[in-house]
């Protein structure tokens, strides 16, 4: 079964499925495969992500500058690139390159689009690997729900819609269609309850990590999603500032610090960002 990926979808990695030494510097920098997790409650875990292509949302949000901020990864939402690999084929270029890490990130894109990927995820976890799927929690998949240590969940906020204003400068043509579906689609509570039902069913964790740009955001997770979910705790929820650079992040910091300690909720910094900037396969 074939699962469609970003370009080198299995990152930061040093070999190939053989084990032979592949050509090139990492993006990250480092000699050695394997980055670390930038985000949420797995912050600093030693960690390879496998990215998915293809997302049913079309996030983009104004800038602090004024002008657009789309996805920081366009190339699996907006402009998705098509890599087919077979899943076996994945999973031994993860375990080519595991040395001692323990934990997977499989990440979008939207990864619960794909059917193979419950495969993905039932291999890699067969050989005792710690998997994390990241989504937008808009589709429900049981499967993934059983066999995912930890499920990731970012549902999207108004200020993600990617209205015109949202789009200004990017590159990233404006389109209605997409606007509307994706403010239709961004909201679905019934499957974030699934998740968070299945992770106490079947032991696993679960995190709901809040892309914010302005405090207006806050009343929205209270009162949009908070109110309307049961089973969850103060420390299932996470305030990420949203932002692709150092100076854009630390503009939407503080505040996001001070209403996460003032509810007692976590706040995470977009690490990533912070060590390797804009590169891609960090």
């Amino acid at each position: 079964m074939k699962i469609n990926l970003v370009e080198n979808g299995v990152f930061p990695i040093t070999k190939d499925a053989d084990g032979n030494l592949l050509e090139g510097a990492l993006d990250t920098g480092l000699s050695s495969p394997g980055t670390v997790q930038g985000e949420g409650k797995l912050l600093g875990t030693s960690c390879l992500f496998i990215r998915t292509s293809g997302c049913n949302l079309r996030c983009a949000w104004v800038g602090a500058d004024g002008n657009g901020s789309p996805c920081d990864t366009p190339y699996s939402s907006h402009h998705a690139e098509t890599n087919k690999m077979e899943v076996d084929d994945v999973v031994k270029l993860v375990q080519a390159n595991r040395g001692k890490m323990n934990y997977v990130v499989v990440s979008g894109g939207e990864p619960t689009m794909q059917r193979p990927v419950i495969e993905l995820v039932t291999k890699l976890r067969a050989l005792r690997f710690h998997v994390t799927i990241e989504s937008n929690a808009t589709i429900y998949s049981r499967e993934l729900a059983q066999n995912t240590n930890l499920m990731s969940m970012s549902p999207k906020l108004a200020s993600s819609t990617p209205h015109e204003a949202n789009l200004k400068n990017t590159g990233i043509d404006y389109s209605e269609h997409w606007a509307k579906k994706h403010e239709s689609k961004r909201r679905n509570i019934d499957t974030i309850q699934k998740y968070i039902d299945a992770a106490k069913l079947y032991d696993n964790d679960f995190q709901l990590k809040f892309v914010v740009q302005n405090p207006g955001d806050i009343e929205e997770i209270e009162n949009g999603f908070l109110a309307h979910l049961t089973g969850w705790t103060a420390d299932d929820v996470v305030l990420m500032p949203e932002g692709t650079s150092s100076d854009m992040l630390a503009d939407r910091s503080y505040w996001a610090i001070e209403a996460a300690i003032n509810r007692g909720w976590r706040f995470t910094p977009r690490l990533h960002i912070e060590l390797f900037g804009k590169a891609r396969a960090v």
